[in-house]
């Protein structure tokens, strides 16, 4: 009897205790609300463990009464007991020492502690994005990145950036892949200028870009993977880096609605500087006549712009849904009469998860509309800046502002009121109101993810998106407008552009410990990406033909449908496979090992149309396998070695037919040659760095090399006479660019107390480019801007850094001394080099301070080395209006060391014969007299403001309000522009002013609160 109750007690003992495991399931957060993935939970003194997939969640096995260890790289560890409760959630704030372990999102959107990171990766927070706002983001991390160039276009508000990472290394282009929250993004434009006279077809105006048009306050952070390594998983779109952007989302267990307000003035800074001693002659179109005191009319045709950029934003969350939503409007007026922005941003973020957490679900919508009115363009034709700068002076050019038309009786029209018929030189009211054009722009971005944890180590995910850019450019040009430009009866000019992106992929997700010592984590996935470019319908009634009736804007009253054509830029498809491992051993041991395989449809028709590239890095955390001193918190060291491809233009392999005006034959200009084969561009590079952070993390620095080329450049060349193809051109594979260079990014805590500190960042990088090879039947050279007739050539040359600009020189002997020939004058060389557009390297220096609830920010920004030309300055000498040609008639002449044939020295020219008669000056001129350099200091960023406590103001969650101000004054500049500004966001006219928009210097308020 003993025997069966002794039985049924361990029985009994048994069931009770296999009662009291349970599951225990719940999400885990960081201090924000955000949910932390990879976090580990374990049941303290026993084996069982398990970590958090990409939402937070977790489920583990315990007992009631036993204690769970909640732990996470860089927060502060937490201990549970288990009770009567089967969900425990766990919020986690920032450890005491938390180095370099915060999470980066990186390719694809996966999530990596930063200590693991093989590669250079740097980040922004949101509120660098915001703190001084600007209608485009991206012009406001310029001088933040170490290793990033930012280059605004002269487009004015709205315009589109240049941004090159670790310097340009194709022919083709240089800009790095936009992503959103993982997904790549269509960042296309309707064009870019490359013209130094300027387009016939309504002007070098920039075609905008689609990462222009995006809600600044829609992100939370950004990230920058600037090496072949971290950007792999992306393939042959990001080989030229990429920036990746991280949405808002709503926090858990909380709803708020958020509001700001940015109102910023702008003016006209760094003009060019003008005479008003002497006046023109009667009837002429330079400013060569006698002395007489004018009146310096450009400083008062430019405005003060206005910006005001208001955004609205709401979110709500729970456990199994959030809800986002976000409105805003950006308006504004230029320092252009005339031009005038609007741009609205409507966004919704909802997300929603089931069965018990294990199926996630998340969709996103952005819409944009925006509309420009007369976008400021450069160079010569169409630009109302020609007009003000060169007016004949001695003309009263208030009267033409205010007369810039009157009525022509013969014609029954009004007319164009100007002294002058010179092509380049319209009356600059006219130009604004009778040459007006119109931009219009629509964009949508939507996307659909979906994932699945499949258990604690598996999980699947896939997501869908859809990008659409729809742009339109309407120009209404007036009878009697300049006859290069227009018909006699006027010009209409409508051009309508289409592109779209499709992009879908699959991946799925295997993390897990694969003992107590090495833990594994892999992404395997398949991905398809189908990319439209500017479809484009052109309409335009031409010069020669032009329109029938005078001023009547329609199809219908065009003379000819010779200019009116259909085309498409570029259509492609790229389907691809790929992998990306981790091995972790001891964390302090971190091994990446990834692989992609792209297919492009613009490798058809060739030997191999699909293209592989792999990754491997290794990185070792010195402060976990060493004993280091106390104040030394974090150290580790990184290398990498990555291969990434580049696939060609479309339509070259499978040669396409397509019209173009003023070619009847529509048979396609390019193809392969024959006999060859094409393939990818092939960007090879190593890296190597180390972090360190010291001091109790007051003092950290991360030190970067690397060096890559860039094999296998696609390049045209001219196709041989009479080849059975008719092909003008073949495209073939030749040159090489090489990119080596060093980055230091630095930061300290200086001090650090309850009512007041002080941290400072450095960012410094250094570049060297090289351009290794280019084919000889292309002369070892490329030109990216050829010169026309203009003394300004902008080329790839073979032994040089990319972007050689060539112009003329004044021909000089050994000593230095300015050759004239026997009839005294001045000569001048053919093209040679004569700068270079790239810095040589470039610094950023940033201090944040906090007085109390005070807050104060300063961003200084230099480049340093290269040079720059202004064909501004040289057309302005030429005509007789700069203060250089006034100055030297008020000095008797231009002072040279000059010699004749016969050894007689010249020591003085008259300022006319130098700058006019014998062109030193002028587009055809000697431009290397016109050569600066672009070394500049500038204060980028400014804000000061305050910080408003919730507890007076008990409705709201926080308030700020603050003074901001960007490119508030260069502390040292040599150019006589803003070097800082580009013609083109494309690969051409750089390193070059010819009429560009002034820069402005901008200043405002910056409201925000969140309720």
């Amino acid at each position: 009897m003993k025997k069966i109750f002794l039985i049924f007690m361990i029985a009994f003992t048994a069931q009770v205790s296999l009662a009291q495991v349970k599951s225990i399931k719940g999400v885990i957060t960081d201090s924000d609300g955000m949910p932390l993935p990879g976090a580990s939970v374990a049941v303290q003194g026993g084996q069982r463990g398990s970590t958090t997939d990409f939402d937070g969640l977790y489920s583990i096995e315990a007992s009631k009464g036993q204690t769970l260890v909640f732990s996470y790289v860089g927060l502060e560890s937490q201990s549970i007991v288990v009770g009567d409760a089967a969900t425990i959630n766990v919020k986690m704030g920032q450890a005491q020492s938390n180095a370099l372990n915060e999470v980066v999102v990186t390719s694809l959107g996966i999530k990596k502690t930063r200590k693991s990171l093989t590669y250079a990766a740097q980040e922004l927070k949101g509120e660098e994005l915001t703190r001084v706002k600007d209608a485009n983001l991206i012009n406001t991390i310029a001088g933040k990145i170490a290793g990033v160039a930012v280059t605004k276009s002269s487009g004015g508000t709205g315009g589109s950036t240049k941004v090159v990472i670790r310097g340009n290394s194709s022919l083709l282009n240089s800009q790095p892949l936009y992503v959103i929250d993982g997904i790549p993004m269509l960042n296309a434009g309707s064009g870019q200028p490359n013209e130094t006279f300027g387009s016939l077809s309504g002007g070098n105006r920039d075609g905008g870009d689609v990462v222009s048009l995006i809600n600044p306050d829609d992100y939370e952070g950004m990230t920058v993977l600037k090496g072949a390594a971290a950007s792999v998983l992306y393939g042959s779109q990001g080989a030229n880096g990429v920036i990746l952007l991280s949405s808002k989302k709503a926090k858990t267990g909380k709803s708020n609605i958020s509001a700001s307000s940015v109102t910023t003035f702008e003016t006209a800074a760094y003009l060019p500087k003008f005479q008003s001693d002497y006046i023109a002659d009667a009837g002429a179109d330079e400013t060569w006549g006698a002395a007489g005191k004018t009146k310096d009319h450009v400083k008062d045709f430019f405005n003060t712009g206005t910006t005001q950029i208001t955004s609205l934003g709401y979110s709500a969350g729970s456990e199994n849904s959030s809800t986002s939503l976000s409105y805003a409007n950006t308006s504004g007026s230029g320092i252009m009469p005339g031009n005038s922005i609007k741009k609205n941003n409507f966004g919704i973020r909802q997300t929603a998860k089931f069965f018990d957490n294990k199926l996630s679900i998340a969709a996103n919508a952005n819409y944009t509309s925006q509309n420009i009115i007369n976008k400021p363009v450069n160079g010569l034709y169409f630009n109302p800046l020609t007009g003000v700068y060169l007016m004949p002076r001695g003309n009263d050019f208030d009267y033409y502002k205010n007369n810039y038309e009157v009525f022509d009786p013969n014609r029954n029209l009004m007319a164009q009121n100007w002294m002058t018929n010179r092509d380049i030189m319209q009356n600059p009211y006219w130009a604004i109101n009778r040459n007006k054009s119109e931009d219009k722009n629509n964009y949508f971005n939507g996307a659909l993810a979906v994932s699945y944890k499949a258990n604690n180590w598996l999980s699947i995910a896939s997501r869908y998106s859809y990008n659409r850019v729809e742009s339109n450019f309407d120009k209404k040009i007036y009878a009697t407008t300049q006859g290069t430009l227009s018909h006699i009866n006027g010009r209409y000019i409508n051009e309508s552009a289409l592109s779209t992106q499709r992009y879908a992929d699959l991946i799925a997700t295997i993390n897990t410990n694969i003992s107590t010592d090495f833990n594994f984590t892999a992404n395997i996935g398949t991905s398809i990406t189908n990319t439209l470019s500017n479809q484009k319908t052109i309409l335009d009634s031409g010069i020669g033909t032009g329109l029938q009736y005078a001023n009547w804007f329609t199809l219908h009253n065009f003379n000819s449908n010779s200019g009116n054509y259909q085309t498409v830029d570029s259509q492609k498809e790229v389907q691809s496979v790929f992998a990306a491992t981790t091995f972790g051993y001891k964390d302090m041991l971190f091994l990446d090992v990834a692989a992609r395989n792209d297919w492009s449809s613009t490798l058809v028709n060739t030997d191999k149309s699909g293209y592989f590239y792999p990754s491997v890095g290794l990185t070792a955390l010195i402060s976990e396998m060493a004993t280091l001193p106390d104040w030394i918190n974090f150290g580790k060291v990184r290398a990498t070695y990555a291969q990434v491809g580049n696939d060609i233009y479309p339509f070259i392999t499978s040669p396409t037919y397509y019209y173009r005006p003023g070619f009847e034959d529509p048979k396609p200009s390019v193809g392969p040659k024959p006999g060859e084969t094409l393939k990818p561009e092939l960007k090879s590079e190593i890296e190597f760095g180390t972090e360190w952070r010291m001091f109790n993390n007051r003092l950290g620095f991360e030190v970067s090399y690397y060096s890559s080329e860039t094999k296998n450049q696609y390049i045209q060349v001219k196709a041989l006479e009479g080849n059975v193809n008719g092909y003008s051109f073949y495209g073939i594979n030749a040159g090489s660019i090489e990119n080596k260079g060093f980055e230091l990014v630095l930061n300290a805590g200086i001090f650090r107390g309850d009512k007041f500190s002080w941290d400072s960042a450095i960012n410094f990088s250094q570049n060297k480019n090289k351009v290794k090879e280019i084919p000889e039947e292309l002369g070892g050279r490329v030109n990216l801007t050829d010169p026309g007739v203009n003394s300004y050539q902008y080329a790839v040359i073979e032994g040089r850094p990319f972007g050689v600009i060539e112009g003329k020189n004044i021909l000089k002997d050994d000593q230095g001394r300015i050759l004239l020939d026997a009839d005294g004058k001045i000569q001048k060389t053919g093209f040679q080099e004569i700068g270079n557009a790239n810095p040589d390297f470039m610094l950023g220096f940033s201090n944040s301070f906090k007085i109390g609830s005070f807050f104060a920010n300063v961003l200084i920004d230099g480049r340093f080395g290269g040079e720059v030309m202004s064909l501004t300055e040289s057309q302005n000498d030429f005509f007789g209006v700069s203060k250089a040609t006034g100055d030297a008639r008020n000095a008797g002449g231009v002072k040279v060391n000059a010699v004749m044939p016969d050894g007689t020295a010249v020591t003085t020219m008259d300022a006319k014969s130098y700058y006019f008669t014998q062109g030193v000056a002028g587009r055809e001129g000697a431009t290397g007299e016109y050569m600066y350099d672009a070394t500049n200091v500038s204060v980028r960023e400014i804000s000061i403001g305050y910080n408003f406590s919730p507890k007076n103001l008990p409705f709201i969650q926080s308030a700020s309000i603050s003074l901001i101000a960007r490119n508030l004054f260069f502390i040292y500049k040599d150019a006589p522009f803003d070097p800082n500004i580009a013609l083109s966001t494309g690969q051409g006219l750089q390193g070059v002013d010819i009429y560009g928009l002034p820069s402005t210097r901008s200043i405002g308020l910056n409201l925000n609160v969140t309720f």
